[in-house]
């Protein structure tokens, strides 16, 4: 349960925040942290991988292995950031 690891817990929700794809979960195991969506099998990473990246690096490559995997776009599912006032993303503040 990723509830148990709040670091990890902290970084699905960021994970979450930034895009909308259908039933995407996060399943640590044996050292991987293995990513699926409501189509199946994404992807799997080494979980110190996992854990060096921001969460706008993991979302980026989620999307990259669903476009090879499922042919998809899935910048589509990306959540609507217009909202902030500057790029929440930049370390320009």
């Amino acid at each position: 349960m990723i509830e148990m690891d709040k670091k990890v817990y902290e970084k699905m929700v960021a994970i979450w925040s930034i895009t909308r794809i259908p039933s995407l979960k996060m399943s640590p195991t044996a050292g991987e942290v293995h990513f699926s969506w409501a189509k199946g099998r994404i992807d799997e990473i080494p979980f110190k991988v996992f854990d060096e990246l921001a969460p706008i690096e993991v979302v980026t490559l989620i999307e990259k292995k669903m476009e090879k995997n499922y042919g998809i776009n899935a910048k589509q599912y990306r959540a609507d950031l217009s909202g902030y006032l500057a790029d929440p993303f930049s370390s320009q503040r």
